[in-house]
């Protein structure tokens, strides 16, 4: 059966992808993402890694918004070839991982 009327707006999930090294560049661009991702109230976010990891200020920051952030919306982490920091530290935050290379 075809619903005749369609709907007038669509859930979306958000995607960020975090590739290369995490530097002062990386986790400026990661956290205005984040911050978009909360203010569109998006429901879900699948984030997207392969990076080797980075500075330790850096990598914290962004680990501290992203577990501000999950209790507001559903995270998803993927990880690529190289993301060995940061599937430790999702991990113990209880982040849904997965891993799909």
């Amino acid at each position: 059966m075809v619903w005749p009327f369609k709907p007038r707006f669509r859930k979306q999930i958000a995607r960020i992808e975090v590739t290369g090294v995490i530097a002062g560049a990386t986790r400026k661009h990661l956290l205005e993402a984040l911050k978009t991702v909360e203010e569109r109230k998006f429901p879900a976010l699948l984030l997207r890694i392969d990076s080797p990891g980075g500075t330790v200020g850096d990598s914290q920051e962004i680990y501290s918004a992203l577990k501000r952030l999950r209790d507001k919306v559903k995270i998803v982490a993927s990880f690529g070839n190289i993301s060995a920091y940061f599937y430790f530290s999702l991990y113990s935050s209880h982040i849904n991982l997965v891993d799909i290379r």
